[in-house]
């Protein structure tokens, strides 16, 4: 388990432990000021909203409006999420549902074809059933329908 590992701390190890930490530490605190940036830039985008609305419609309106259009992509991102979270559990079981399969064929495999090896008998049961099973299986698609009338 651990050969998985290596490959993705190499870079980590083949890199001096300061200069690493520095980089993080830079990276972070970048991160860090841009999103202080980014929170003062709307909430002043905002108050400019609230403000030339304000001079259109009256300060309430304009306090209901910049409110209304600040909080309606909330229930949109939280549907968007919960129809992503559905998709990917739906993906999931249906990943499990052909691990299932998959793993009752290696095991039916496993099990039964030395035993049709073995008898014979059990062997031409199983073939006969096969036979069966595609000869009903080909008289279906040949059926006509019952919409058309005599050829």
């Amino acid at each position: 388990m651990l050969e998985r590992f290596v490959p993705l701390l190499m870079p980590l190890l083949s890199r001096e432990i300061g200069d690493t930490a520095r980089q993080v530490g830079r990276d972070g605190i970048l991160y860090a000021v841009m999103a202080l940036l980014g929170i003062i830039g709307f909430a002043l985008a905002v108050a400019g909203a609230i403000v030339w609305l304000g001079t259109l419609i009256g300060t309430g309106p304009a306090l209901l409006a910049v409110a209304g259009a600040v909080l309606l992509p909330i229930p949109v991102i939280l549907g968007l999420m919960t129809h992503w979270r559905r998709v990917e559990q739906r993906r999931r079981e249906k990943e499990r549902e052909q691990d299932m399969l998959a793993n009752a064929l290696r095991l039916g495999a496993s099990v039964l074809l030395p035993l049709l090896v073995r008898a014979p008998a059990a062997f031409l049961a199983v073939a006969a059933g096969l036979v069966v099973f595609l000869l009903f299986l080909d008289g279906d698609e040949k059926k006509a329908d019952p919409d058309q009338g005599p050829a």
